[in-house]
């Protein structure tokens, strides 16, 4: 089916990509493996499903709506009627291919098995990378003689009594020399130290301080964070309305605010931005329970 193709591409850049309705394709990092046999795998993201992830959050919608040119509406419509239908094939005992993610079945329990294929990394930092066959480097093999540079037996020498008469020597006069350095330099670091106390003392006294102007403060604005999940609560042709929506939403606590203009020249009104897809998702879901059931999720 071609939407299995649409969730194919959403994967490399979310984490999670719902089908209203029927569940939820998810991804997850592994590290890199090495198994019994050689082989090396490198690091990355396998995809799994979650059958109890059936919350519309507005992705894969908006994709398919994009894509296809149509309005998210009946996107969302075709959505859930694709979800009808797979359910159904599933109930009936058939195996539903999702293309290079894998397969899906259902046990006379009821219960949904997906049987990812393994073909796809999904982590764009490990693109290009396949898996290799290390091999055992074999380090046996016969020594390589070493050649001495001498082939008679070296003579001993009797220099180590003129050696240690010379660092005796050495020592005694090293001595005599140091300690005779040491006391120059104690003298000249002296005279030093008072030349540069008497100068110092004779400009503070001849120096003359003006005190200019404030110094200017200099202002910091610190960014705040990206918020990059809203609750989108309509969209509008006319900004006049846009803002009537927003004081509404004002007037009932949320925090509501215009992000801008779509693709089809519509001001976006949304309940509120985050930080977290978890906390977006919660509010979604509460605000679609006690307000409106129409909002989504969008992220950008």
């Amino acid at each position: 089916m071609e939407v299995f193709n649409h969730i194919q591409s959403l994967l490399f850049r979310y984490e999670c990509v719902i089908v209203p309705g029927f569940g939820a394709f998810l991804t997850r990092h592994h590290s890199a493996v090495v198994d019994a046999a050689g082989q090396f795998t490198p690091p990355g993201k396998s995809v799994s499903f979650n059958r109890q992830l059936q919350t519309n959050d507005g992705l894969l919608a908006h994709y398919l709506s994009d894509v296809d040119g149509v309005p998210y509406e009946l996107a969302l419509q075709r959505l859930r009627a694709l979800s009808a239908e797979m359910t159904q094939r599933l109930q009936q005992g058939a195996v539903l291919d999702c293309g290079a993610l894998g397969g899906l079945k259902s046990t006379s329990d009821g219960i949904v098995i997906f049987e990812p294929s393994g073909q796809i990394n999904f982590a764009t930092s490990s693109f290009g990378l396949g898996p290799i066959v290390v091999s055992q480097v074999n380090r046996q093999g016969q020594a390589t003689k070493v050649k001495p540079l001498f082939d008679g037996p070296a003579k001993s020498i009797p220099i180590w009594r003129y050696a240690a008469v010379a660092l005796i020597a050495l020592s005694i006069g090293g001595f005599g020399a140091t300690q005779k350095y040491n006391q120059q330099v104690a003298s000249f670091n002296l005279d030093a130290q008072q030349n540069v106390s008497h100068l110092v003392t004779k400009k503070l006294q001849e120096a003359t301080f003006e005190v200019s102007s404030a110094v200017p403060v200099m202002e910091v604005v610190i960014p705040q964070p990206a918020t990059p999940y809203h609750v989108v609560a309509g969209a509008f042709r006319i900004e006049q309305n846009a803002h009537k929506k927003i004081n509404q939403l004002a007037a009932k606590g949320y925090n509501a605010k215009i992000i801008g203009v779509n693709t089809y020249g519509l001001h976006q009104v949304v309940y509120q931005s985050f930080l977290e897809r978890d906390d977006a998702i919660n509010a979604l879901r509460r605000i679609q329970k006690e307000d409106n059931k129409d909002a989504w999720l969008l992220v950008q």
